[in-house]
């Protein structure tokens, strides 16, 4: 099992032959409401309900247009780097919003975690799973771009899109296909469910909980 954690750390389950991209580009959104992935905040807001949580930590929470959208009734934390924190603290001052780098993880417990849009754009997604390990949660709802199908919408745009990467997208490091994700995060956590939104439908949901709870 050493060896395949090595393996899984170097290629995070995406094919051989893929190409990543090397340098990270910052994703600022302080300029606009941030609508992509609104059906994964959706989701997430549905589990909530149906579980009645009551924490959310957001993790990459952008604009927190979302955030505040869905869970406004809620006990919530939402993580970011600059400009889009300064942006965020100063627009909404009565909202808890801190910065992260995956060094340090929240002290409290939270009944969900929401990574949306987020892993797609590290240069180490690994850091951001063992980050999100070192947090107490009941739930985490985490969504990428599916590869496959965000490469053939693409192409209908008549863009020039590389099948083995980089992505077209130039902030993101690396795009994985559905079974490709799923494979690399059941390395870390229980997946419970994965499935592809039915409107903009190049988005995969993973819902998971953890391995060994804390």
């Amino acid at each position: 099992m050493k060896g395949w954690r090595a393996w899984v750390s170097k290629n995070y389950c995406i094919y051989d032959g893929y190409v990543s991209r090397e340098e990270f580009v910052t994703c600022e959104q302080t300029t606009h409401t941030d609508q992509f992935q609104d059906e994964v905040y959706e989701a997430a807001r549905k589990l909530c309900v149906e579980k009645g949580y009551k924490t959310i930590l957001d993790i990459g929470c952008g604009s927190a247009f979302k955030l505040i959208k869905y869970f406004r009734d809620k006990k919530f934390v939402g993580l970011d780097l600059e400009p889009n924190l300064s942006f965020i603290k100063d627009k909404y001052p009565l909202y808890d919003f801190r910065k992260s780098d995956f060094d340090v993880p929240p002290t409290e417990s939270f009944d969900l975690i929401i990574c949306s849009d987020v892993i797609e754009h590290l240069l180490e997604p690994d850091d951001l799973l063992k980050f999100i390990n070192q947090i107490d949660f009941k739930h985490l709802v985490l969504s990428p771009p599916e590869r496959n199908t965000i490469q053939r919408l693409q192409r209908s745009f008549g863009w020039d899109v590389k099948t083995d990467g980089p992505p077209h997208n130039l902030m993101h490091i690396r795009e994985w296909s559905f079974d490709e994700l799923r494979e690399y995060l059941s390395q870390w956590f229980n997946i419970e469910s994965q499935s592809m939104t039915p409107k903009q439908i190049e988005c995969q949901i993973i819902v998971a909980t953890q391995k060994v709870p804390r």
